[in-house]
């Protein structure tokens, strides 16, 4: 039977903007050539994912959560979208009540950063860099529907980013709010890594046995989802609890994944 491995990025595989350890990488080459599937699962953007992309190989990328799904050649195999009104709505309540968190949006070709009134920021390759337009007026320009936009505290406060979430929860169906460490990822509701992990398994030619690892509370889908979930023994007793087993690089669960198959 095929398997394959969905791997979270930030805090897993990646480090700012460098690879953990080069053994994942060989460890991934070693798995997808001896026919199976290795695939990202992550809360970031296609933007965001493409930018660290280069570093490995890969089939797939889950991202926004499990919102978006593409193959390695950006095919997108599945989208669902925040309807614009909506979007704009909870936006433009967070910049009026919490003015002093830093918000991202994603307008399907770049990934706007505001981080007060009078900066904005936009991706360029792996960084943010200042640019001139406003972030409000950036936003009312957006006609699209939204993939996922995001909040988050500069100093990694969770009391604000929780109302935001229980805002969104009490006042709006079909959206949801989810934590990241830090973050919260806002994309339509009833979709996570886990039901991102289950849907690409079932559009897979053939049985697959599902492997998956990360770090974080956005990964407990993943990890309640995949028929071996694993974490990192760095992590919490609250992350560990939703794993069979912990390590310590990504690298180990892929020679756990070969020798099985020896």
């Amino acid at each position: 039977m095929k398997k394959i491995l969905f791997s979270d990025i930030d805090g897993t595989i990646l480090e700012g903007h460098h690879a953990i350890s080069s053994k994942d990488q060989e460890a991934i080459h070693r798995l997808r050539k001896k026919g199976h599937y290795f695939a990202f699962c992550t809360g970031r953007n296609l933007q965001e994912a493409k930018a660290i992309a280069h570093l490995f190989e890969y089939d797939y990328m889950v991202l926004n959560n499990g919102a978006m799904i593409v193959d390695r050649d950006d095919h997108v195999l599945l989208r669902k979208q925040i309807k614009n009104k909506d979007a704009q709505e909870i936006l433009q309540y967070c910049l009026q009540r919490y003015p002093h968190l830093i918000y991202t949006f994603y307008d399907g070709y770049n990934t706007y950063e505001y981080i007060t009134h009078h900066d904005t920021k936009v991706l360029k390759g792996d960084d943010f860099v200042k640019i001139d337009e406003n972030f409000e007026d950036l936003l009312k320009q957006m006609k699209d529907d939204f993939d996922i936009f995001c909040a988050f505290h500069p100093d990694e406060k969770l009391e604000e980013i929780l109302d935001i979430q229980k805002y969104i929860d009490d006042h709006y169906e079909g959206i949801h709010g989810t934590l990241n460490k830090i973050y919260l990822d806002v994309t339509v509701d009833h979709c996570s890594k886990g039901t991102g992990l289950q849907t690409l398994s079932s559009m897979i030619d053939e049985d697959v046995e599902t492997y998956c690892i990360g770090d974080s509370y956005n990964d407990i889908s993943m990890f309640e989802t995949a028929m071996h979930p694993y974490t990192f023994h760095r992590v919490s007793d609250d992350i560990k609890k939703h794993t069979e087993k912990q390590v310590n690089y990504v690298y180990e669960v892929i020679e756990e994944m070969l020798e099985e198959n020896e």
